[in-house]
């Protein structure tokens, strides 16, 4: 895969892919911006997805939604870049909503006690439903 390299201003703001040795694509609409991930995030990739989420927040979105459904591993930097998202949203008054079903990704948050920070929903239509509340 190539680096990514185009400034997102260059590409449309309804969606964008980020290339990296995660697979990151972008989709923004009036009620939510959804950053859908696949690969498994570690430290080598861990900044790669604080960009994508960060530059998301930066337009305040209505909701930002991290799918994480394909996500088939995540080392303690992939957590902390989800807690430091959680905290920004929170301090800009956006929703942030993890989607996953993963074991990857409940079990270590369970153990770390995450499942009480972050608002977890097993599917993108359960996590709209939930906003729309």
């Amino acid at each position: 895969m190539t680096d990514y390299r185009a400034p997102a201003s260059a590409l449309p703001r309804s969606t964008r892919r980020f290339v990296s040795p995660l697979d990151i694509s972008i989709t923004a609409s009036a009620t939510d911006t959804v950053v859908t991930v696949s690969g498994e995030i570690d430290l080598g990739v861990s900044d790669d997805l604080r960009r994508a989420l960060d530059e998301e927040l930066r337009f305040t979105p209505a909701a930002l939604i991290a799918d994480l459904s394909a996500i088939s591993f995540c080392d303690s930097s992939g957590f902390t870049v989800l807690v430091q998202i959680r905290t920004k949203a929170e301090e800009a008054g956006v929703p942030f909503i993890i989607v996953t079903q993963e074991r990857a990704l409940l079990r270590p948050m369970a153990l770390l006690g995450l499942d009480a920070v972050f608002i977890v929903h097993p599917t993108l239509d359960s996590a709209r439903d939930a906003l729309v509340r």
